[in-house]
């Protein structure tokens, strides 16, 4: 009987490691958030952001929030001189009701 409970438990502990090993396998990505003029805050999630000057290159895994928006593509490449954006690959926004 104890050996069948030891069994089981190790089992248990070895699947409880794999759940979590699983759920945080993207601790590697990369985080960064800027304010805009207006105030809001934007923030990025990537595997790789480098910025040159004004321009920030997103790759891998891309997400962009802001209050009322979130945007998750391949790559990104976002000019904070001017504001715009330019996602690529698969690319899909979603907005945020309002109440």
């Amino acid at each position: 009987m104890k050996k069948v409970f030891s069994g089981s438990l190790v089992l248990s502990l070895v699947l409880v490691a794999v759940a979590i090993s699983q759920g945080t396998q993207n601790t590697n990505q990369k985080h960064a958030q800027i304010a805009t003029p207006g105030g809001s805050n934007v923030g990025f999630t990537a595997d790789n952001i480098q910025r040159q000057e004004q321009v920030m290159q997103l790759r891998g895994n891309v997400e962009i929030r802001t209050h009322d928006m979130s945007l998750r593509a391949d790559d990104v490449t976002y000019n904070q001189e001017t504001g715009e954006l330019e996602a690529r690959g698969i690319v899909r926004i979603k907005l945020e009701t309002q109440n």
